[in-house]
């Protein structure tokens, strides 16, 4: 009987035991939470500029959204509840009409609605110093000055669609080599000329090639290249290699934000020389506050344009290729950062991988992808993307 006993004294402490921790566990669940601690708000009379940051514990997950007629913007924040020690941010009349934040459950919907008509840019930061995780939407309200960029950058192209085609590496610089000693810069060239002819055959169309030979050009040099030829997309053309040898298939980057702010310091520091931004303004002679406005809102308009043309370059290479990544990425490319050219980086396949090496040295799979280019290039012209 003491056996018995003893028995059924240890399931039940067994049960408790493991009641206990359900519940701890529940517990510390509904707390993993993030906590928005604090929305600042900070104005520019100088440019017009407004500027929302979401202060939090963690990192922010988000969704964001504008409507035009409305003239308002959106932003779903999942898993995040107030802090508390929140308080609403007050708001100026004279750049915001009106400004909502509404709870459900444990997500949060921001509204906000300028005091007229603008545009804006957004991106994430890391903790740093005495802040933590922070969502950045920076909104500038037009004034005339941004008005007329606005209309210069959307204005009606006429004559020959220029299209910049970057073969990566060169010279000196190899690039990713193969198993078998295939180089890099030897496969992208023989791509990037393939489709050079291909793309001098379409009638609105004018091709130019960043290199046509074996010799090496510096990344910036790129894009002063693409610059002169007043080029409205410009094109670097890879092959990729990774740790894992099975990687494989097709890839397509952006700019990222991140990027595209590190950037715009540079050049912010060499305004002398970015008096010929495409779109006809130039920032040379305006203040420091204005300038960065102007190349947040060509960096912005860039990299949306950017990624509207990626998708449909993607999908083409789908239609030939596997893809290693069904969505665009975005990385801080060196070769991406022109301020107002839609760039893209394409990875071709995985020189790493013995057989897409080999599949990679065959004419078929270069004129397959230059193909593939060339057909969505076509299609974003058509779209008028670009």
């Amino acid at each position: 009987m003491i056996l018995f006993s003893n028995f059924f004294t240890n399931i039940n402490f067994l049960k408790i035991a493991l009641i206990s921790f359900f519940l701890v566990f529940v517990s510390s669940e509904a707390n993993s939470n993030n906590d928005l601690n604090k929305i600042r708000i900070s104005y520019d009379d100088n440019t017009s500029k407004l500027r929302v940051v979401f202060d939090a514990n963690k990192k922010i997950n988000y969704v964001l959204s504008s409507d035009n007629k409305k003239n308002t913007i959106k932003i779903d924040l999942k898993n995040i509840v107030t802090g508390k020690k929140f308080s609403r941010p007050k708001i100026e009349k004279k750049y915001i009409e009106f400004l909502k934040l509404t709870k459900n459950k444990n997500n949060l919907k921001f509204f906000i609605k300028p005091n007229g008509e603008f545009q804006y840019k957004y991106f994430s930061l890391e903790p740093k110093n005495n802040y933590g995780y922070r969502l950045v939407l920076d909104i500038f309200i037009e004034t005339d000055t941004v008005k007329e960029f606005t209309k210069k950058v959307k204005k009606i192209k006429k004559g020959k669609i220029v299209i910049a085609i970057d073969a990566g590496h060169g010279g000196k610089d190899p690039g990713a080599v193969g198993r078998s000693g295939t180089l890099e810069k030897d496969i992208v060239l023989s791509i990037s000329k393939k489709l050079y002819n291909l793309l001098k055959k379409e009638k609105n169309i004018k091709p130019v090639l960043i290199r046509n030979k074996d010799y090496y050009i510096p990344l910036r040099q790129r894009i002063k290249k693409a610059r002169r030829y007043k080029a409205d997309l410009f094109i670097s053309i890879h092959a990729d290699a990774a740790h894992n040898r099975k990687a494989q298939g097709s890839s397509v980057y952006v700019l990222s934000q991140h990027g595209a702010t590190s950037e715009a310091a540079k050049w912010l520091a060499n305004k002398e020389n970015s008096s010929d931004l495409v779109g006809g303004v130039s920032i040379d002679d305006k203040e420091n506050d204005l300038a960065q406005v102007i190349l947040d809102l060509s960096q912005s308009a860039t990299i949306e344009t950017s990624i509207k043309a990626s998708s449909i370059l993607l999908s083409k290479l789908g239609k030939i290729s596997k893809l290693h990544s069904k969505n665009i990425e975005q990385a801080g490319f060196v070769v991406l950062k022109s301020p107002d050219i839609p760039s893209i980086l394409v990875e071709t396949a995985f020189l790493s991988n013995r057989k897409e090496e080999k599949k990679l040295r065959t004419k078929k799979f270069q004129n397959n992808v230059a193909k593939a280019l060339r057909d969505g290039i076509v299609e974003i012209i058509k779209k008028g993307i670009i």
